[in-house]
């Protein structure tokens, strides 16, 4: 009960700050978000409404967001027994140049919708035009909508970044699903057809490329390598259809879909050959291991026989847990957090592999989550602790357009990475009471040797 208490103070304080910021012009020029806390993005059970967004940049000063909304994540009422059922929707936005800038304005407003209660669920789509500044020092751009269900009295923030700074830029691509919707998710499946237009030039021919190898799992956070990133591997394997610029997947992969092939960006999406987000296929159990096994246990692993393989991990767990019913509550969190992982952190690879994704499953949810023009900082515990647990991830372009955060590795995490890791292979949860625990402890160390206790 605590934490759902904290959890809805730390809600309502965001929204009256973000008010008073955004949709009121008293916000001064020091007013920022990046002091608001956004952990709660970060806690699945915090946000109700799980709506889909897609930027469309639509020239150098205009762009749409179009919006898909779930018809059952809002209430539906009626006043009397002769009226319908309906739900009471308000969407508010406001553009400006980063979190850092909330007091730079370049549009803002907001859209009512009401929907009549039907047999049919499915979702709410619409979109809606926004006006930029066109200075270059506002090519990048932050979009701030938050999502109002009027019957419920919730309302949730949500936060879009885009980037008009090259016109080879994902966002001038408007990729349409088989039902002519806009296609707004990050993944797509084996079988599934697409047609991405080209906006400034909808008669260009889009050339379809992918990448069929698989990007690596985050290394340690205090490693001294860095990732690379194969942009230059992609095959040519097609042209969209020239009428409809339409395409229909065959394997999987990462797809790149690009009007001119001379430059590296276009738009992109993954293809995937199973459910995901979920994890429920045998294969999926070992790869996410990475970050708990010594490289030994892991080639083992890999060189499990495919009807094996859930053996194996079982017996990983097992071995670790002590009990069939602790292996059980370990597997669920662990794998529960891969899940989630993927939910969040999907970029141009599986949520999980990303170094957000690694953080997140072996430290769990942060309880503090800062956003900057340039980076996103995650808190664990007691930040004044002697034994600190930040994590500072980088906001990085990526070659092929977009976004994506890399954490700032350094050799002072060793001994944490390690406290989390021991806690997992000896058959806990690890989790923000273990990290607040660790701490304590220290600090109380630290206090024992500063002030020693004398007996007369």
């Amino acid at each position: 009960m605590q934490k759902a208490r904290n959890s809805f103070l730390n809600l309502v304080i965001f929204k009256i700050v973000l008010v008073n910021l955004l949709f009121t012009s008293c916000g001064s020029k020091k007013s920022t978000l990046s002091n608001i806390n956004f952990a709660y993005l970060y806690q699945p059970a915090e946000v109700l409404i799980q709506p889909n967004f897609y930027v469309q940049l639509v020239n150098e000063d205009s762009s749409l967001v179009h919006y898909q909304l779930k018809k059952d994540d809002f209430l539906y009422v009626r006043n009397s027994e002769t009226q319908q059922f309906e739900s009471h929707i308000l969407l508010k936005y406001v553009v400006v140049p980063n979190y850092e800038l909330p007091h730079i304005v370049m549009d803002s407003g907001s859209v009512r919708i009401r929907q009549v209660k039907s047999e049919n669920s499915g979702f709410l789509a619409g979109k809606i035009p926004l006006k930029l500044n066109t200075r270059p020092e506002f090519s990048e751009f932050l979009v701030v909508l938050t999502i109002r269900d009027e019957h419920r009295n919730l309302e949730y923030p949500y936060f879009l970044i885009s980037d008009r700074k090259s016109i080879n830029s994902s966002h001038y691509y408007l990729p349409i699903d088989s039902f002519g919707n806009i296609y707004l998710k990050k993944t797509a499946f084996l079988g599934d057809k697409i047609c991405v237009h080209y906006g400034l030039d909808s008669s260009r021919k889009v050339f379809v490329k992918i990448y069929d190898g698989s990007y690596s799992v985050a290394l340690p956070p205090f490693s001294t390598d860095h990732e690379l990133i194969y942009a230059d591997e992609f095959k040519f394997i097609g042209t969209t259809d020239s009428i409809s610029k339409c395409y229909r997947f065959k394997k999987p992969g990462f797809y790149l879909f690009q009007s001119d092939t001379s430059s590296m960006e276009g738009y992109y999406i993954m293809v995937r050959d199973d459910d995901y987000p979920l994890i429920n296929k045998r294969h999926q159990l070992v790869e996410p291991l990475r970050y708990l096994t010594t490289q030994k246990e892991f080639s083992e692993l890999q060189a499990a026989q495919p009807d094996s393989i859930k053996f194996m991990a079982d017996q990983f767990w097992l071995s670790r847990a002590g009990s069939i019913e602790r292996a059980k509550n370990l597997v669920k969190a662990y794998y529960g957090r891969v899940q989630r992982a993927n939910e969040l952190f999907t970029s141009f690879k599986e949520g999980w592999k990303t170094d957000r994704g690694m953080i997140y499953i072996v430290f769990g949810p942060p309880n503090v989550v800062y956003r900057y023009a340039d980076r996103e900082v995650w808190i664990y515990g007691d930040d004044s602790s002697a034994l600190q647990y930040r994590f500072t991830f980088m906001l990085t372009k990526l070659p092929f357009s977009g976004f994506y955060y890399v954490l700032e590795r350094n050799e002072n995490y060793r001994f944490i990475w390690g406290q989390a890791v021991d806690a997992w292979r000896n058959g806990r949860v690890y989790s923000i009471k273990d990290i607040k625990r660790e701490q304590d402890e220290r600090d109380q160390q630290l206090r024992y040797q500063r002030y020693p206790y004398f007996w007369f």
